[in-house]
């Protein structure tokens, strides 16, 4: 019987997970074909000390999309950054968490033999979660997509007014230190830390967000995600900082972006006896009474 491929993204981690990292390779190497993220083949071999032959890959061009999934060994930022393998060729990924909170990651370190078990057995479903595509400029140039969010942020003291309108209607403008915009799996992120509403994965709406509003009238709004959304920048000092997800680069004032969501998604797997409020429940302690 042919063996299936999987593919593993990560990066180097300060908190030693030798042990749990040597349990993942060893259930991998005898069930799967594995190609690594050549960085992080470097690491495993100088950190687990254990041969290691597989295919491995550097770019998104060295993937040619037959892997039964994509495996994210890391916390929430290492999901995010291999999201863009998985969405450029439509593979299937699963977070295992070796990070902290791990919303993305939702396997913890120490329970890596039964999801694994599970995803051999094929007791998982696929959630599509939505994207957004970014767009700058006049000529409306793409520049990328994310699964969390958009943020138009200030990069000095000084405050920036950011005008937005939601299909060519003024939302409001802003007085801020900045906007963001999330997707529903990025409203348990950065939006809400800015005082943003949780929303569901499967919910097909946008969240938009002051961040630090002058206005204290001012909140956050939640919109259909089949609105298109253009934000105007204006600073009145320097330049300004986009970024989407992991990705970041400085905008000068008068800058426009367009926000829309994408047509491509991210397959993500959703293992058997995993949902949204049980997550809830573990991460942000929601039911727990710390006085107890």
């Amino acid at each position: 019987m042919e063996q299936v491929k999987i593919g593993i993204y990560g990066r180097y981690s300060g908190v030693d997970n030798t042990g749990k990292l040597k349990t993942l390779i060893e259930i991998l190497q005898a069930k799967a074909v594995l190609c690594i993220y050549e960085p992080f083949l470097l690491y495993l071999r100088e950190k687990l000390d254990m041969p290691l032959e597989c295919e491995r890959f550097t770019s998104t061009k060295d993937i040619d999309g037959d892997m039964l999934c994509l495996l994210s060994a890391g916390g929430d930022g290492t999901f995010l950054e291999a999201s863009q393998f998985s969405v450029e060729h439509n593979i299937p990924i699963l977070g295992i968490n070796f990070g902290r909170l791990g919303f993305l990651a939702q396997v913890p370190a120490n329970e890596i033999e039964p999801a694994l078990e599970n995803l051999f057995e094929h007791n998982y479903s696929i959630e599509k979660r939505s994207l957004i595509s970014v767009y700058l400029g006049e000529n409306v140039e793409f520049i990328s997509n994310a699964l969390n969010e958009v943020t138009v942020q200030r990069n000095n003291p000084t405050m920036i007014k950011t005008t937005v309108r939601v299909d060519d209607e003024l939302l409001s403008s802003y007085w801020s230190d900045g906007i963001l915009i999330s997707t529903p799996t990025g409203s348990t992120a950065y939006s809400l830390s800015a005082g943003g509403p949780l929303m569901l994965p499967d919910t097909h709406n946008f969240i938009i967000t002051p961040i630090a509003p002058h206005n204290l009238n001012i909140r956050p709004i939640v919109i259909s995600d089949t609105s298109e959304i253009l934000v105007e920048l204006l600073t009145r000092k320097g330049n300004a900082v986009l970024s989407m997800d992991n990705k970041m680069f400085e905008i000068p004032s008068g800058t426009k972006i367009t926000v829309k969501k994408s047509q491509s998604v991210l397959n993500f797997i959703k293992l058997k006896n995993y949902n949204f409020f049980k997550t809830l429940h573990t991460k942000l302690n929601w039911g727990i009474d710390i006085r107890n």
